[in-house]
Parts: C-alpha cells; sequence; structure tokens
C-alpha cells in the first residue's frame, strides 16, 4: 500500500471516530438533558398542584370535593402548568393519581411502583395525601419519541455529512502531503540514474520544503562532483600524456639515430622520468589526502625552526635568482604538528615562490601569534601575481593560472592542493589573497598551545 492510502486511511480514520464520537455525545447529551427537563417540569407542576390541593383540602376538610367533581383535579393540573390533552374518557389524567394519607388510591389509575413518585400534599401541619405520577420513562408518549426520533436522524444525517468532508478533507491532505513526496521520489530516481541537472525548487517552509532543499543542494554537489571528475582525469590523462610524448619522441629519436646516445641525452631523459615521478607521486598523496588515508604523526614542535630549516634549503636557489628572502618569525612557535608533512608544505609553497616569482623579485616570510592562540604563517612573493578570478581556484586539483603563472615554468598544479589538505588535517585554514608586494600572498592558520 502507498504512502498516499496510507494517509487517506489515517486522515478518515481520525475522522470518522472524531465525527461518531462527537455525534454520539451530542445525541446522548441530548436525550439526558431532555430527560431531566422533563422530569423537572413534571416535578415542578406536580408540586404546584399539591400545593393547591393541600390549601383545598384547609378549606374543605376532605377530599370530598374531589370524589364529587373528578374533573376538578384535571382543571387544578392545567391551572399548576400543564397543557397537554392526556385524559381518559372520564377526564382524568392518566398519568395523575391522588393517594390519601393512608396511600390508598382516591382518583386516577394505578402507577407501577417501579416509577412510581409520590409528592406529599400537607394542609399546613399534617400530610393529608399524596400525588404520585411515573417519571418520563414509563409516561413517555408518541409525541416525545418523535421528537427523539427527529433529532436521531439529525445526528446520522450530521453523521453522514461528516463522512462525506472526512473522505474529501482526507484525499486532499493526503494528496498535498505525497506530492512533495512523490516530487522527491521522481527526482531521487533521476539522480540514481546519473542526471544531476534537474531541481525542484521548492518554496515550502515546513520539513518536507528543507529537505526538497537539501535534496537540491545534493544534487548540486553530485553536479559539480561529477564535472570534477571529468575535468580531474581530462587534466590527469593531459598532464601524463605530455612528460610520456616528450620521452616517446626522445626514445625515438634515439633509436633513429636523429641524436646521439650520450650522457647529455640520458641526462634530459632522467629529468622527464623525473617530473613524471614528482606528478605520479603528487597524484598519489593528493588521493590519498582526498580518501582521508594520508598518515600524519603529531608531536609537539617548533614551527619556527622548521620553517627556517626548510628556508634555509632554497636560500642558494633564491639567491641564483636574486630574489632577496626576508623572514619575521618568532623565537619559538610551539604547536602539535606532524614536521613531515609541514614540510612538504612549505616545499611546495616555496617551490611555487622560485618558479613563479620574477628574477630580482622578493619573498617575505612571518609568522604571528594570533589572539585565540593561533599561529598565522605569510608568504608573499613579488611579481607576477594572478586575476582576482583565480585566487579561489589556486587550490583546486590541476588548476594553474594562464598567465606568467603557467605551465612554462613546470609544475602540474598540485602543489597548493595538496598544502591544503595538509593544512586541513591540522585543524587549520589555507587561503590565498593579493600580496602587497605583488604577487601571491597564502595565509596558513594553525592552531596553537592555549595562552
Amino acid at each position: 500500500m502507498g504512502i498516499r492510502n496510507k494517509l487517506f486511511l489515517i486522515f478518515l480514520g481520525t475522522f470518522l471516530v472524531l465525527i461518531v464520537a462527537a455525534s454520539g455525545f451530542y445525541y446522548l447529551s441530548f436525550v439526558r438533558s431532555l430527560d431531566t427537563y422533563l422530569d423537572e417540569r413534571q416535578q415542578s407542576q406536580v408540586e404546584r398542584l399539591a400545593d393547591h390541593l393541600g390549601t383545598l383540602y384547609q378549606q374543605q376538610g376532605s377530599w370530598q370535593f374531589l370524589r364529587d367533581d373528578p374533573r376538578r383535579l384535571k382543571r387544578l393540573y392545567w391551572l399548576a402548568g400543564d397543557r397537554e390533552e392526556d385524559k381518559d374518557d372520564r377526564g382524568n389524567h392518566r398519568h395523575l393519581q391522588l393517594l390519601d394519607a393512608h396511600k390508598r388510591v382516591l382518583i386516577g389509575p394505578p402507577a407501577p411502583a417501579k416509577y412510581r413518585i409520590d409528592v406529599p400534599i400537607q394542609d399546613g401541619r399534617h400530610t393529608v395525601g399524596y400525588l404520585t405520577y411515573p417519571d418520563q420513562e414509563a409516561i413517555r408518549d408518541k409525541l416525545d419519541r418523535r421528537f427523539i426520533g427527529r433529532q436521531l436522524r439529525f445526528a446520522l444525517w450530521m453523521l453522514s455529512v461528516g463522512l462525506g468532508l472526512s473522505l474529501l478533507v482526507s484525499w486532499l491532505l493526503a494528496r498535498h502531503l505525497v506530492a512533495p513526496i512523490l516530487a522527491l521520489s521522481h527526482h531521487t530516481r533521476e539522480l540514481q540514474e546519473g542526471d544531476y541537472s534537474s531541481r525542484l525548487a521548492s518554496n515550502r517552509r515546513d520539513e518536507l520544503g528543507t529537505l526538497t532543499r537539501q535534496v537540491d543542494q545534493l544534487a548540486e554537489r553530485l553536479d559539480q562532483g561529477q564535472q570534477a571528475r571529468q575535468r580531474w582525469f581530462s587534466d590527469i590523462a593531459h598532464e601524463l600524456r605530455t612528460p610520456v610524448a616528450i620521452l616517446q619522441g626522445e626514445l625515438e629519436a634515439l633509436c633513429d639515430g636523429i641524436r646521439p646516445l650520450n650522457q647529455e641525452n640520458l641526462k634530459g631523459l632522467e629529468g622527464e622520468v623525473a617530473q613524471l615521478t614528482h606528478l605520479i607521486n603528487d597524484l598519489h598523496d593528493l588521493a590519498l589526502a582526498d580518501g582521508g588515508n594520508l598518515r600524519y604523526q603529531f608531536r609537539r614542535e617548533d614551527l619556527s625552526s622548521l620553517v627556517e630549516d626548510v628556508l634555509d634549503s632554497y636560500r642558494s636557489a633564491f639567491a641564483q635568482r636574486d630574489i632577496t628572502c626576508r623572514t619575521t618569525l618568532p623565537d619559538q612557535a610551539l604547536l602539535q604538528q606532524d614536521p613531515v608533512r609541514l614540510r612538504q608544505l612549505l616545499d611546495n609553497l616555496f617551490q611555487n615562490s622560485l618558479k613563479y616569482t620574477a628574477d630580482g623579485g622578493e619573498l617575505a616570510i612571518s609568522l604571528t601569534r594570533q589572539k585565540d592562540g593561533a599561529w598565522l604563517l605569510t608568504v608573499d612573493d613579488s611579481a607576477p601575481g594572478v586575476p582576482d578570478d583565480a585566487l579561489p581556484k589556486l587550490f583546486d586539483h590541476l588548476y594553474r593560472v594562464e598567465s606568467s603563472r603557467n605551465r612554462r615554468t613546470g609544475g602540474a598544479g598540485l602543489g597548493l592542493a595538496i598544502c591544503q589538505r595538509i593544512v586541513e588535517a591540522h585543524g587549520g585554514t589555507l587561503h590565498a589573497q593579493h600580496s602587497p608586494l605583488g604577487g601571491v600572498r597564502i595565509h596558513i592558520s594553525l592552531p596553537g598551545d592555549a595562552l
């Protein structure tokens, strides 16, 4: 059974229970209220008649005046408020009975003892008789039953109308609630089949609207992931094709005798193999980092000393390019770190600066403590810079700026992507912006010891 039918039956059953309960309560309450009203009215009339009879008995001194004229009891009961014509052929009220002080019948038909109600008649000092009458259950006439029947039919008619409304409202509610679920089901089926372009774009503000927006966000993520995978495979194929094509050309030239087999040509082949090996290692590291499988061994060490050590290994290379290096480092910067991975991060940053900074440029490195206890490592280099739209993409896989910082200077565009994964594994953040020196500024924030 589908969810629409289940919701329909649940709503219909709930409405029916409420309607039946309300109708039954109304009918029972009405019948009970009517019985109470009739009983109270009958009691009031008989009590007023008893007061009149007590006064007359006090004046007459006996019940002989009623025995001589039984119709007088009818007129007195009429004066007490009874307007019904429920009388016998002799004019006596069929349900009313007059008893003497010893409860012997004087006037009226006998009443069943089970339902009889006795009202005493007093002449001021003594009880001189009784008026008896059956309760409403015993004397209910056809008019009463007809009136109650009309109320019962009204309750049944109200129940039928409620049933029709319940069917309509239950169907509308089930349809309203299931419509977005069916749309979500169709949408997820499209996602399952690989179509990530469709969107639901719901304006609902309830939980179903929230779920719809979350599914749309999931579809957008899947669409971006699919496009990223396509670019990733295309870029990997392109990056691997270039050194392999060079190696193939060089080897064919050596085999055909176009180029001599000497030390210089072999060294060129070795450089291409080294570049290819570096690319493969970077791809392997990045795949491990993306999968959360890149191993880290954290221990508390000095970041300032690590930055100085790695920079010392590049000073000669920067000097050959006439690039000035400036550092602003504290005496000590202790934090939990994996020095091997942070060294890899610094190697990538310094290699980028060495490759992309123009000769005669400048490199500035600073490490400062923030108010929240984090350490902020800033790496600035001089021109050339990158366009504004390229800054947020520098950490994407295989992304390189098509300007003076391009593949002619070497590199596969994986270094900064690996750097980002390393920083994230340390619980920090990394972002790029324009450097006041004219190049790129890399900000690295790493959590430090508590202040």
